[in-house]
């Protein structure tokens, strides 16, 4: 607040410097002091009636070349501090001027549509913003604010379209995030029209080979129509595309390898992958799992058993536990309590960007609006201090 009391004064008293220059070449005899309105907006700022003192300054601030940028700039303060009317009457003034060059009006209609989305008048913002990208050389700082309208409101084909120009006129590489904008149309379609989404996730891998949500929605329409085999094959390629994701494969893949009546072959891959990639806590879990199946808790457990000295986990020894004998009938539930808290705690995904984490997978961050910056994590014994500090 101490910012905009000291920028106001002193930009009020630049336009007034600049307008009295100019009258001075034309009519020096009628030249004055101050403008009275000025030591009448400084008594309201020394009475901390900021809110009029502003208007007043407003007012003061001639319009011309060499303040429009004061003019942004103070409307600007007023957006980000909420007071988006102020900015709006700023915005509006500004355009109503006839001695602005095109480029500083098309600057200050961008600016007036970010008011209006600040606002939440959605629908102004949007029509805006469409009549200057209708031009001839439509400003390019038009394109951004669109395309989160449009991502805001959920108008998914409306933000693919938008997205492509606006990559073919800036040369910035989203070819990722048209590829999630395709999977939340499929997304959307899944419920009402299964089979119509296949050419859209087919669009997401040509923006974005790696896209590993949209091979997760193939796969499920595959497992939908009980092509086991090919989505196998969808999911298993998940490990070229991002390893990191490989987790949200598993239970699918269990499931394709059950309905195959193959769990062995589930169990060499799965043997294999850890070859390649021997920190997958999931993976491992994974494993054992498969084993009780295949061959009883036992074997499970002593799997298990031997894995944890190498590779410790929250979630390996919550597992442990489960597949344990109670031996011991206070120490074995004890412990399995312990686990079984920290797990359920433990925040299974987080942000790469903002450091956001939660329990489900978000594949646009809730917190920064990032794309693909969210990531499965792994409960590692490391965490288990903070963890078990939560749980009490």
């Amino acid at each position: 607040m101490e910012f905009l009391f000291l920028l106001l004064p002193i930009a009020a008293l630049s336009g007034w410097l600049v307008a009295r220059k100019q009258y001075n070449k034309s009519k020096m005899s009628n030249l004055s002091a101050f403008n009275p309105d000025y030591f009448k907006g400084l008594n309201f700022l020394l009475n901390e009636q900021s809110d009029k003192a502003i208007d007043i300054f407003i007012r003061l601030l001639e319009v011309n070349s060499e303040t429009v940028e004061t003019h942004l700039a103070l409307a600007n303060l007023f957006r980000r501090r909420g007071e988006t009317d102020r900015a709006i009457r700023i915005h509006q003034n500004l355009i109503a001027r006839p001695t602005l060059t095109p480029l500083q009006r098309d600057n200050v209609l961008v600016e007036l549509g970010l008011d209006y989305m600040n606002a939440g008048v959605l629908d102004r913002a949007e029509h805006l913003f469409l009549g200057l990208l209708s031009k001839a050389s439509p400003p390019i700082e038009a394109y951004k604010p669109l395309l989160r309208l449009y991502q805001q409101e959920k108008k998914w084909q409306q933000a693919i379209d938008m997205a492509i120009k606006f990559q073919s006129q800036s040369k910035e590489d989203i070819n990722s995030t048209i590829a999630q904008f395709y999977c939340e149309l499929a997304e959307k379609q899944k419920l009402s029209e299964p089979n119509s989404i296949l050419p859209m996730l087919k669009k997401a891998h040509y923006y974005d080979a790696n896209c590993v949500r949209a091979s997760l929605l193939e796969a499920d329409c595959l497992m939908k129509a009980e092509n086991f085999r090919k989505a196998i094959k969808v999911l298993q390629n998940i490990e070229k595309q991002n390893v990191n994701y490989i987790s949200e494969a598993l239970q699918r893949l269990l499931s394709c390898y059950q309905n195959t009546h193959n769990l062995s072959g589930f169990d060499d891959w799965l043997h294999s992958l850890l070859n390649r990639h021997p920190t997958i806590t999931s993976a491992r879990i994974m494993l054992a799992q498969v084993i009780q199946m295949l061959h009883g808790s036992q074997a499970a457990h002593d799997y298990l058993y031997q894995q944890l000295q190498s590779h410790p986990s929250v979630e390996g020894l919550h597992t442990l536990m489960s597949l344990a004998q109670p031996s011991h009938q206070t120490i074995v539930p004890l412990i399995k309590g312990i686990t079984h808290t920290m797990v359920r705690r433990g925040h299974r995904y987080s942000c790469q960007n903002c450091g956001f984490s939660g329990k489900t997978m978000h594949w646009q961050c809730p917190s920064c609006k990032r794309w693909n910056s969210v990531k499965p994590t792994e409960i590692h014994l490391s965490s288990l201090e903070s963890l078990l500090e939560l749980s009490q």
